[in-house]
């Protein structure tokens, strides 16, 4: 039956245009209630003191989902009288207008922070610049981001977009993408932290560790070859009983009420591994945070290498740069037992956030 109404509708191509037209009308309509009633249950405090927190993720990226759980950890643990309202991204896309409308220039905004600031995944640097042009009165602060643009054209419509707000604070996660933001952004403050999620401590409860395993990409970032990986797997299998596959992306959206469920069951997965291979940068910080030992390989940009800078004191984090030294630093780690992550060192450059967020 639902198949001959498609039929007949098809057939009349304005009432099928126009019935779609009105269903999308009305899932944006729903959206919009959703989100008045996420600001509106927020706004538990004073409703003069917003922070908004703008482009949270939804999709299967776990490392994304930490970075905005742990943004929020921040922001609430740091400023505790503020109204925290946190926007997905695609919430805002759906409803810029709306958002134009209700916050106020005295409102904090605070963007993702993560790996897009750059013209690899465009769709996001749009979006930041959307947001820094319309609220050029606003306090922004771009937290813990790494740069990497592959076109000039691009990075001179960013350039032209950020130097709009004056009031943009830009956080580089790693030193080479903070002297790119210096040179490229030098009408806005640049600072430079760790990325966030190295805020978290996730070393307790302790589990009984067994086996390896690899989190390991298999899309654009990653330069490993399946024989490489293979060759990996094997190199496990020579040193481990139990060796397993998994990854820090999975096929499913993170509704909100489930984000600290999913990320409790990936700290517990690397919790309970006795070694983590990974090319994934928040395979190698989810190590770092539960004291997981962890043999690093590098992805094509800098990303990861610059980033394990921050934490190459941890004894159970190791960067390897091949394949041929792996099997070198697994008999490394095998002799690190009772390691505890201390983020003390984390800490005193988050400070850094908190004190441009007051001021």
């Amino acid at each position: 039956m639902l198949k001959l109404i498609k039929k007949i509708l098809k057939s009349n191509k304005y009432t099928y245009h126009l019935l779609r037209k009105r269903y999308y009308q009305y899932l944006r309509y729903k959206n919009l209630n959703k989100v008045k009633k996420i600001i509106k249950n927020a706004q538990v405090k004073k409703k003069n003191k917003n922070v908004f927190f703008l482009l949270e993720q939804g999709h299967g990226n776990l490392g994304d989902i930490a970075i905005g759980y742990t943004q929020k950890k921040f922001i609430n643990n740091s400023f505790p009288d503020y109204n925290l309202i946190g926007i997905r991204e695609i919430e805002y896309m759906e409803h810029i207008n709306y958002f134009k409308k209700i916050i106020k220039a005295t409102d904090i905004i605070c963007l993702i922070g993560g790996g897009s600031i750059g013209d690899e995944y465009l769709t996001h640097e749009n979006n930041r610049r959307s947001i820094i042009s319309n609220f050029k009165e606003n306090k922004i602060i771009s937290f813990p981001q790494s740069m990497y643009f592959n076109k000039t054209h691009e990075l001179n419509n960013s350039k032209k977009m950020y130097s709009m707000n004056k009031n943009l604070v830009l956080i580089a996660r790693d030193k080479i993408s903070y002297e790119t933001m210096k040179e490229a952004f030098d009408s806005n403050k640049v600072l430079l932290t760790p990325d966030i999620v190295l805020y978290l401590n996730e070393t307790h409860p302790k589990r009984d560790r067994n086996g390896a395993v690899t989190f390991l990409r298999s899309d654009l970032e990653g330069v490993l070859s399946e024989m490489d990986k293979e060759k990996v797997f094997s190199i496990l299998e020579r040193n481990y009983k139990n060796v397993s596959v998994s990854d820090t992306l999975i096929n499913r959206e993170v509704p909100r009420e489930k984000v600290a469920e999913e990320l409790n069951e990936i700290f517990e997965s690397f919790k309970k591994s006795e070694l983590v291979i990974t090319d994934r940068l928040h395979g190698m910080v989810f190590a770092a945070i539960t004291s997981t030992p962890c043999v690093v390989l590098s992805n094509y940009n800098h990303k990861i290498k610059a980033q394990y800078e921050w934490i190459k004191h941890l004894d159970y984090i190791k960067y390897c740069k091949s394949i041929a030294e792996i099997e070198k630093f697994i008999e490394n780690l095998k002799n690190v037992n009772d390691v505890e992550y201390d983020n003390s060192y984390a800490m005193e450059q988050y400070e850094q956030i908190r004190e441009v967020m007051s001021n």
